[in-house]
């Protein structure tokens, strides 16, 4: 086995001294030890980062790891080695590929444990008042390190465009980098968390911290653009299709085309596998994906999976992943919780309910953020029987620092107590309709273009799927009113 590399989530960096680092992984090293250190020698590199300066960086992390593998590690560089990574860890790791790594890379596998892929709701508390003196009382003046969180919250521009990266035919990560990556991330939160009036504590589909769509590296992208019939349209016709209920009609106007998308395990892009242990949450020594005792066996299995996987056999662990997914789904079925817990939760098998995120990002046709907007989700259909789109919504959050960018949260299946199953809720909505506005409050002279499409069952599947996340990049037509330049004709 070659050697394995560890890298830690935001806010677990532990003390300056050297000796505090092991604490920083629990039983995680001990446990890869015992499995490869009988007649295969392996190292095992155990990393720490500063999260909790201000003046720090995703970037500067990802720098400072590259500048250690140039010095005191540059035998990694010169074989192979893997890399497990636990929440914040994905970021810096990915960004290090994106921007020092070399075609192929030096990774072979790359395990996400509930990688913080494309964001946490925590991040956003994080940045508050109350985090900041909470850091100050109990972490002896700590800061809340503002400029990684900033790369955590949903809809971070930043993080979009570093995952964005690697779609592009010549970044593919399996195929030009030659790295396979394999993601596990629990869904059940730790109870005793329950108490904390933060939603994020508890919220299902997620481990308390990171949401398993948010983990999940298979998601979906769409990018809308305006066509050539709005690209030449007037100033009055645009004018006039500011009336919302121009959707309602039969004389719509389509004024957006995809120009570009992408879905795992279409047109060249591979899946990549993702497990959900049971009894799985973000942290702590009973529950902890890192070293939990619960879920432990199960999770060392899968990193073992993972580690050992090799070209021709890694597309194969989509299948053994799922499996282990669909045991931890029959073990839940089976889950019976004391009564105490109704405190909490209705039904707890509601924590294993699939939910999906999506991300919406407004721009101009010149790639300028669109800050005054408004999306409407309704559904159109009028039979009684169909399930409105807005029920599905659970939690929705305007990025803080590029407010041009807005995250929704969707349940896609609920588990019903009575059927013992878990039902999917999207098949359930017929036909309903999305529509974007936007203004320029600052001027009368400028206007945007709104967006409309009407999706029925299988459109509105086809982007929004439990267990991922769809970003959705818009590009609205913004118009000047003829006012903004005029040319009359000099008579002479």
């Amino acid at each position: 086995m070659e050697p394995i590399v560890l890298i830690h989530g935001y806010s677990a960096e532990g003390k300056d001294s050297p000796d505090a680092i092991p604490s920083i992984y629990g039983s995680l090293p001990q446990s890869l030890k015992q499995i490869y250190g009988g007649n295969a020698v392996v190292e095992i590199d155990l990393s720490r980062y500063i999260s909790l300066e201000d003046g720090i960086n995703v970037d500067d992390i990802s720098r400072g790891l590259d500048r250690a593998l140039k010095t005191d590690f540059v035998q990694l560089l010169q074989g192979k080695f893997h890399v497990i990574i636990h929440s914040t860890g994905a970021l810096v790791i990915r960004n290090w590929i994106r921007k020092f790594s070399p075609k192929p890379s030096p990774i072979g596998n790359l395990i996400y444990l509930a990688g913080a892929n494309l964001g946490s709701g925590w991040a956003h508390i994080g940045k508050g008042q109350l985090a900041k003196w909470a850091r100050f009382v109990f972490q002896g003046g700590a800061e809340r390190g503002v400029q990684v969180l900033d790369a955590l919250e949903f809809g971070s521009d930043w993080t979009l465009d570093l995952h964005l990266y690697f779609l592009q035919p010549e970044n593919s990560m399996v195929i030009k980098y030659g790295i396979r990556e394999s993601v596990i991330v629990g869904t059940q939160a730790d109870i005793k968390w329950f108490e904390i009036p933060i939603r994020y504590a508890k919220e299902d589909g997620s481990d308390g911290v990171v949401r398993v769509s948010a983990s999940n590296v298979n998601f979906n992208y769409v990018r809308f653009g305006p066509t050539p019939t709005a690209l030449a349209i007037g100033w009055n016709e645009a004018s006039g299709q500011k009336d919302r209920h121009l959707a309602r009609s039969g004389q719509r106007t389509e004024f957006y085309e995809i120009k570009e998308s992408s879905h795992p395990g279409t047109n060249g892009r591979v899946l990549v596998p993702l497990a959900i242990p049971f009894q799985c949450a973000h942290s702590g020594d009973e529950m902890g994906i890192v070293s939990g005792s619960l879920p432990q066996k199960q999770v060392l299995r899968l990193i073992q999976l993972g580690l050992e996987s090799q070209p021709n056999t890694w597309p194969n662990l989509v299948a053994v992943f799922q499996k282990e997914t669909d045991d931890t789904y029959n073990n839940a079925l089976q889950q019976e919780n004391p009564p105490w817990w109704k405190k909490w939760l209705d039904d707890p098998r509601a924590q294993y309910d699939h939910h999906a995120q999506v991300i919406f990002r407004v721009r101009d046709q010149d790639k300028r953020p669109v800050q005054h907007f408004d999306i409407f989700f309704e559904s159109t259909q009028q039979d009684t029987k169909s399930r409105p789109i807005q029920t599905l919504f659970e939690d929705k959050h305007v990025n803080g620092v590029t407010p041009n960018v807005i995250a929704f949260y969707l349940r896609t299946d609920a588990f019903t107590a009575k059927k013992k199953v878990w039902d999917p809720l999207l098949p359930q909505v017929q036909m309903c309709s999305l529509e974007i506005t936007a203004v320029e409050p600052e001027t009368e002279e400028i206007l945007y273009l709104p967006l409309r499409l009407q999706m029925d069952t299988a459109q509105l599947m086809q982007w929004v799927q439990g267990d991922r996340t769809t970003i959705i990049d818009v590009e609205l037509l913004r118009l000047p009113s003829p006012n903004v330049f005029k040319m009359i004709q000099y008579g002479g």
